[in-house]
């Protein structure tokens, strides 16, 4: 137990952080759909999208080998931290010009370009950024990661806001993502400055180290943004910006609560990586957090399933964005399988199985574009709404990489057990739901928290829930609280 609260620790404070950038994640999410309109979220979504998947060549997957390498010794922070910014720094560059190439050949409309240029900027600054925060995350530093992430992601939420609110478009609302960029990055490296400024030999040798160990971290974080984004870029090319703006609006919708996953695999990475070498000690870290990812996930899911008009009507978007429902239900279906995703991908990372995940990714990353292709126009064609088939082709690829995933384990790192775990979430989910769409003429404020009700009393009865280990999880997590709060210290130097 004690090594899971090490993890159950770094996820509260991260949890704590996450908790306020979610504010600054709704805040974004009722004012953009809302002031923008469709059209000109769609442009902003389309250049977020295309940035990101030229982005790629930015990162070669240097910040998840940082994060693994410093986490199994820290003593290499300094030089593995400067090689990987030293070659993150020139690709940044060349990411932004293919960005800017593209937009310039295929011919879009003068504000998508100008939007694209600006977030080009940022591209080169979100790799910094990634670097900082992997080396945070390999230190096991999680306030100051959550420092670094919270600060830009608030300060962004409320400037985007009050622009919006006067009368600003896209174009201001990209100014200041890079802006958030700049201090999210500035706040890690302040935190991270003892070992930056340390002695550390760089040799060519540790750069081409670094550029070819991060290459099959790099296959599999490209296979995510591409199947991640790419959706959004076809949308663009065979709809129209409207379009965009209806998968866009319940994509945002549905990734609101996907920090939970993310906090989880956050946290779990450096531990998992410390505890490699460890089978016992690893399958219970992994076990559970795969079960914390289905208890949370799962009821988020079905809620949200049964209840996308409610929500549609509860931020006050336009009337167009009606078209927002369909997806934003099929879209809710992956939640889960994304959640867990997230978890199989850290296992097989710190278990050094990375290419093999990798190469999952790749097959993924071909048949999602390739699906798209035919799922966008289809459902164009007979609903007037690709968003639909972007939906569609968006949980089977979740689904698909689960499957794939689950059969790349170990043997015996999940047993039998979990997967009853998994189906009595299902259970008191499904549960919920019932009980939630029975309700759904009430007011959503008193939906939510009836649901919420029905599906902890459900889960206490099908022991999914046990009061038992939370009395241990919080004996282990506060009773050891002084000692963990030491070791970053020590480590500090």
């Amino acid at each position: 137990m004690s090594a899971y609260a090490d993890v159950i620790r770094g996820m509260l404070t991260l949890g704590v952080g996450q908790l306020l950038t979610w504010v600054g994640a709704v805040v974004i999410l009722v004012v953009m759909p809302r002031y923008l309109g469709d059209v000109n979220l769609g442009k902003l979504s389309f250049a977020f999208a295309l940035t990101a998947l030229f982005g790629l060549v930015a990162d070669l997957g240097g910040a998840t080998l940082l994060a693994k390498e410093v986490a199994r010794d820290t003593s290499r922070t300094a030089a593995l931290t400067r090689a990987v910014l030293l070659t993150r720094l020139p690709l940044g560059v060349v990411a932004a010009l293919m960005a800017i190439g593209f937009v310039w050949f295929t011919g879009y409309d003068e504000i998508t370009k100008q939007i694209v240029y600006v977030l080009c900027v940022g591209t080169i600054l979100t790799a910094i950024g990634n670097t900082i925060g992997g080396a945070l995350q390999g230190l096991q530093r999680m306030r100051a990661l959550t420092a670094s992430m919270v600060s830009g992601k608030l300060l962004q939420a409320g400037i985007v806001a009050a622009l919006l609110l006067n009368g600003a478009g896209p174009l201001q609302v990209a100014y200041v993502s890079v802006f958030a960029t700049v201090v999210g990055a500035a706040v890690g490296a302040i935190a991270l400055r003892r070992d930056l400024f340390r002695h550390a030999l760089v040799d060519r040798a540790l750069l081409l180290q670094v550029l070819a160990a991060g290459l099959p971290f790099f296959v599999w974080q490209a296979s995510l943004v591409v199947y991640g984004s790419v959706d959004i870029v076809l949308l663009s090319i065979m709809t129209g910006d409207a379009v965009v703006g209806w998968y866009a609006a319940a994509y945002r919708i549905i990734m609101l609560p996907s920090f939970v996953p993310t906090i989880v695999a956050t946290a779990a990475f450096p531990a998992l990586s410390a505890a490699s070498h460890d089978p016992a000690r690893f399958g219970d870290i992994a076990r559970r957090c795969v079960q914390l990812v289905c208890l949370v996930t799962v009821p988020i899911a079905l809620g949200v399933l049964v209840l996308p008009d409610k929500l549609i009507d509860a931020l006050g978007y336009p009337a167009a964005f009606a078209h927002s429902i369909v997806p934003i239900m099929l879209l809710s279906l992956h939640v889960p399988f994304a959640g867990i995703d997230m978890i199989v991908g850290t296992m097989l990372a710190t278990t050094d199985r990375q290419r093999s995940w990798a190469m999952t990714g790749v097959a993924a990353a071909f048949l999602n574009p390739a699906a798209n292709l035919i799922a966008i126009p289809a459902t164009q064609h007979q609903y007037g709404n690709g968003a639909i088939g972007a939906s569609i082709v968006t949980v089977l690829t979740e689904l698909f990489m689960l499957t794939v995933g689950l059969r790349l384990m170990p043997a015996g790192l999940l047993p039998r057990s979990t997967v009853a775990y998994v189906g009595k979430c299902l259970l008191a989910g499904l549960l919920m739901a019932a009980t939630v769409l029975s309700l759904h003429d009430l007011p959503l404020p008193l939906i939510v928290p009836l649901g919420g009700i029905v599906y902890a009393v459900s889960s206490l009865a099908l022991r999914t829930i046990s009061t038992r280990e939370l009395r241990i999880i919080v004996r282990d997590v506060f009773g050891r609280g002084r000692l963990s709060q030491a070791r970053p210290r020590q480590v500090e130097g």
